[in-house]
């Protein structure tokens, strides 16, 4: 009687677990038929549980645990290549906001050459002016000379004149001369004048001009200095773009080529 409660116990607690595998039993027959020997009493479930039809556990653990590591690996690879995708495009960008800087910093020293020439071209016009200017005031002084020259001539032949007092027509003569040659010499004095004016006004702007094409050429020199600078650092930022392109293509075919487990 004890022995099939223990039995009919043993039978519960396997049904309760719900595995799928065979129970045995091992129940001393001392207890069963009162010997020393020993009786194994197995039991199957039947229908779907049947144990003929059962995948050992340990098996099922393996294959599953193979799956898992291939999975995790193939993780990793796109992971490591999201990243590398990831520097390359930051190279890319970086490449493409450089080479924009480039040409706008390029563009900027081609604008500063061509004031520098600008310039250079205003320097150029304004010492001419001056050239010119000079010999203008030249002239004028030259010709001023001549005609204070004839007015003092004329001034002293009509007092000649007055003192002689050989006819009083020829005095007048003379003083009328003089007076002519005096408003020639005062006129001439003034083209003089003007000329001197024009000379130190030219002189002027050819010093302020000069002063502001040295300024115009060191502008020039620090853009053409920063174009190039750019330039290179666009160049530099274009290899690093095929350096990361061919990093990725590269880290792509090495973690393509999978992992096998058995």
């Amino acid at each position: 009687m004890m022995f099939r409660i223990f039995v009919f116990a043993a039978l519960c607690a396997v049904s309760s677990a719900g595995r799928h595998s065979a129970v045995n039993i091992v129940v001393s027959e001392q207890q069963a038929q009162g010997t020393g020997h020993y009786e194994e009493i197995s039991s199957g479930y039947g229908g779907e549980y049947e144990s003929d039809h059962h995948i050992p556990v340990d098996e099922a653990k393996e294959a599953s645990g193979a799956e898992l590591t291939s999975l995790a690996h193939t993780s990793a690879v796109q992971a490591k290549n999201a990243v590398q995708s990831q520097h390359t495009a930051g190279s890319q960008a970086a490449f493409g906001i450089k080479s924009t800087l480039a040409s706008a910093a390029q563009g900027a020293a081609q604008t500063a050459q061509a004031a520098l020439v600008g310039k250079q071209a205003i320097v150029y016009s304004l010492k001419k002016q001056v050239s010119e200017a000079e010999k203008r005031l030249s002239g004028e002084i030259a010709q001023l000379h001549e005609t204070e020259q004839a007015a003092q001539l004329a001034q002293q032949g009509a007092q000649q004149a007055q003192s002689q007092v050989a006819t009083l027509s020829g005095a007048q003569i003379a003083q009328k001369v003089a007076a002519e040659t005096a408003n020639v010499a005062a006129s001439q004095q003034s083209m003089v004048a003007q000329a001197k004016q024009r000379l130190s006004n030219l002189i002027q702007r050819l010093h302020e001009a000069i002063h502001e094409l040295s300024q115009t050429e060191a502008a020039y020199y620090k853009a053409a200095e920063a174009a190039q600078m750019a330039q290179s650092n666009a160049a530099a930022a274009g290899a690093a773009v095929v350096a990361a392109s061919a990093k990725s293509q590269q880290s792509s075919g090495s973690g393509s080529g999978g992992h096998s487990y058995h």
